[in-house]
């Protein structure tokens, strides 16, 4: 499934969301994936428990994280949940620190991850425009005009 059909067909986002630490915008994603059908519960801490053990390597840009775990580790199917911060908060990255887009992901394996879900991760965050227009979209309408943008770029 690509990104826009299930953030939007599953209201996989929160935007603005306030939270004091990383583990609750995580918490925040997850959760969303949860209630999408595409991780079990225990995926949440499979997510902090990467960090844990690697570090915050999925911090992949200045404000941008995209946390996520092994397929075998909780997740169900492909998913992905976006959430925005209102304010920044520090994932423990030096260089890309502080978050303030979340977009956590699950894949039913590791060639979807590497083949699909990798791949609309970053079409939606190859735009610095489109990132920045993710920093301020306030619903539903901003994120349908985003995302129709983001396939137009990708048409031509």
């Amino acid at each position: 499934m690509q990104l826009k059909d299930f953030i939007m067909g599953n209201h996989a986002y929160v935007l603005g969301a306030h939270v004091a630490t990383c583990e609750e915008a995580i918490k925040l994603g997850t959760d969303l994936l949860v209630q999408a059908g595409a991780a079990e519960a225990r995926y949440y801490q499979a997510v902090l428990d990467v960090k844990k053990e690697h570090g915050p390597y999925y911090v992949i840009a200045p404000g941008i994280a995209m946390p996520h775990a092994r397929p075998e580790s909780g997740a169900l199917d492909t998913g992905f949940a976006l959430v925005t911060l209102a304010t920044p908060v520090n994932f423990g990255s030096p260089d890309n620190d502080p978050v303030d887009i979340v977009l956590c992901i699950s894949a039913k394996d590791k060639d979807d991850l590497n083949n699909n879900v990798i791949i609309n991760v970053m079409t939606l965050f190859e735009n610095e425009d489109i990132v920045a227009d993710l920093r301020k979209a306030t619903g539903e309408a901003d994120l349908r005009i985003i995302f129709d943008r983001v396939e137009a770029m990708n048409v031509q």
